[in-house]
């Protein structure tokens, strides 16, 4: 099989039910930012739980590209209750935090990654891609909290506080 079929040469790609859409389309923009997600999930070395959720983002794409609704995601949250878990798990190690913190490193650039997913996820529910189930929207709010807690958690409570600097000055 050629890796090249200059079928997009045009600027159009194909959904699983092989309808033709522009490569700009909100579908097919979510899905460039699910793999970019899952691209930097790979380069952290987070045993535990980031091989799966790298299949778990991949099961997340077969849903987006299918406009004809061919599966539902983690019906019963269970996935998403493993997040949880896990969130608390790490979290109990950790001080409280009472201010923002400085992001650093792969961890928390996923983090916000996958909070611009989460945004486009509800932007094409809200564009009538009704074959995305409310699950996705929360499975992937829980997967940047997690990420969140994960970076703290492999940070080792060395946190960077963000003080408010002098750039600032009251109006």
């Amino acid at each position: 099989m050629k890796i090249y079929t200059k079928t997009g040469d045009n600027g159009m790609t194909s959904l699983f039910n092989m309808e033709r859409v522009y490569k700009d389309n909100i579908l097919i923009d979510l899905l460039g930012d699910i793999d970019e997600l899952n691209s930097y999930l790979g380069i952290i070395k987070d045993t535990r739980m980031l091989p799966h959720i790298q299949v778990w983002l991949f099961d997340l794409g077969t849903i987006i590209a299918n406009p004809n609704k061919k599966y539902n995601f983690d019906i019963n949250l269970e996935f998403t209750k493993t997040l949880e878990y896990e969130i608390d798990n790490m979290n109990d190690s950790l001080s409280k935090l009472t201010n923002f913190i400085l992001p650093s490193g792969y961890i928390h650039l996923s983090r916000a990654i996958a909070r611009r997913c989460e945004r486009k996820l509800v932007e094409a529910k809200k564009n009538n891609y009704d074959h995305i189930d409310d699950n996705c929207v929360v499975f992937m709010n829980r997967l940047s909290d997690y990420l969140f807690i994960l970076a703290r958690y492999e940070n080792k409570n060395n946190d960077v506080i963000y003080k408010k600097s002098d750039i600032l000055t009251p109006v």
